[in-house]
């Protein structure tokens, strides 16, 4: 009996070979999704710890050329949004705000590519993997009605079907489900960063200027 990775390949049938096929194109976007949005959030989020510290400087003085020019080349979410803040100073509080949430809903549609991708991925891979039970148990009966022969040499591709497509499924579900969180997480970080700017932007607003 060949127990080699391809003789068990090979058991498993053109249906059990397109599932595992799959669910192994599906393991691939998920682990490269999940690798671009680290680095993307580990280029995001490194902030000079002093950068609200400097805008608020430089609007004191009355510097708003100066702050806009350091929002420009500093070039992340939160200086974007703050960007916008300083481009509308002058206007109603209201307007300011309003510049600034949705400069803050265009950084978290940035922050969300692929997140959803994760979330379908770890909801789909356990039930490819459940499709593949099916045309295992589908194969087998195919077999005993063809053959006659009860034997585990003769449905032991449909058994291979159910096994291996099943634990890749939920190997895959699980794994990708992990992605979604992590990934979620750093999301929910990113955008409370995005709200304490803002926030922090509106307090400095309230100062006067020398």
């Amino acid at each position: 009996m060949d127990q080699s990775l391809f003789g068990i390949i090979d058991k498993m049938g053109v249906m059990g070979q397109f599932i595992a096929f799959l669910i192994f194109i599906l393991s691939v976007i998920a682990v490269y999704v999940f690798i671009e949005r680290l680095l993307f959030f580990k280029m995001i989020n490194k902030a000079k710890s002093d950068f609200m510290d400097k805008i608020k400087e430089m609007l004191a003085e009355g510097n708003l050329q100066g702050a806009k020019e350091y929002c420009s080349r500093y070039n992340s979410p939160v200086s974007r949004v703050v960007l916008k803040g300083i481009q509308r100073i002058g206007a109603p509080q209201r307007d300011v705000e309003m510049a600034m949430e949705k400069q803050i809903g265009i950084e978290i549609y940035r922050f969300e590519k692929g997140e959803g991708l994760l979330s379908l991925i770890s909801k789909m891979a356990p039930m490819l993997g459940f499709i593949g039970t099916i045309a295992g148990v589908i194969q087998i009966f195919y077999t005993i009605n063809a053959t006659g022969d009860y034997n585990i040499e003769s449905i032991s591709g449909g058994l291979y079907v159910k096994m291996i497509t099943s634990a890749l499924g939920l190997f895959l579900g699980v794994l990708s489900f992990f992605f979604y969180f992590i990934v979620s997480t750093k999301i929910k970080n990113s955008i409370f960063k995005l709200d304490q700017a803002s926030s922090q932007f509106m307090d400095i607003l309230s100062m006067p200027t020398r």
